[in-house]
């Protein structure tokens, strides 16, 4: 695969992870808005409630959208950022449990943290790649603000993939274990 097409599509798959982060976050801030306002509506007397508070909340949801969804630091993008990296690794981490299933079959020995570093070695070496297509120099940043312009078939092809990509990766951890166990049994 070329390398700028790699790129392009472990980007667009942070993306889809950081649009749906959005997603979340802000569903959650709305049901917390109104649970709020209908405690704090019966605690507070009229005049407060209306001058005092309502005013507060709306420079709070200001602030809070900043938060939630800025690009550069916010706290989707952090999520997104970590979710991410833990997805891609279920990838590589089939290449761990195959590894660690022969050498359970093989009745070696591996303590603790042998056995750590044997299935961390492949997700460390096959996450360079990634990290260097997404997160080096903050190329996400840049692909962010290119596919901000695409239409809505564009996001909607994405958002497809990256579910596609979020089930595949689960499915792939899973396998490993499950081929681990078959390995390691036989």
């Amino acid at each position: 695969m070329n390398d700028n097409r790699f790129e392009y599509f472990l980007n667009a798959v942070h993306y889809g992870i950081w649009r749906q982060q959005i997603k979340i976050a802000l569903s959650i801030d709305k049901i917390l808005d109104i649970i709020l306002y209908k405690i704090i509506k019966y605690f507070l007397p009229k005049k407060y409630y209306k001058d005092s508070f309502v005013k507060n909340c709306e420079k709070r949801k200001i602030e809070s959208k900043e938060f939630i969804d800025g690009e550069n630091s916010s706290l989707c993008i952090g999520m997104a950022n970590h979710w991410f990296g833990y997805l891609y690794s279920c990838y590589p981490s089939y290449i761990s449990f195959v590894i660690l299933g022969l050498t359970l079959s093989r009745d070696i020995y591996l303590n603790g943290i042998v056995a750590f570093l044997v299935i961390l070695a492949p997700i460390g070496l096959f996450y360079i790649p990634a990290y260097r297509a997404v997160f080096s120099k903050d190329r996400y940043l840049k692909y962010f603000k290119k596919f901000e312009k695409e239409d809505a078939h564009w996001h909607k092809k994405w958002r497809l993939i990256t579910i596609l990509f979020c089930i595949g990766a689960v499915a792939a951890a899973l396998l490993g274990i499950v081929t681990m166990i078959a390995i390691a049994e036989s």
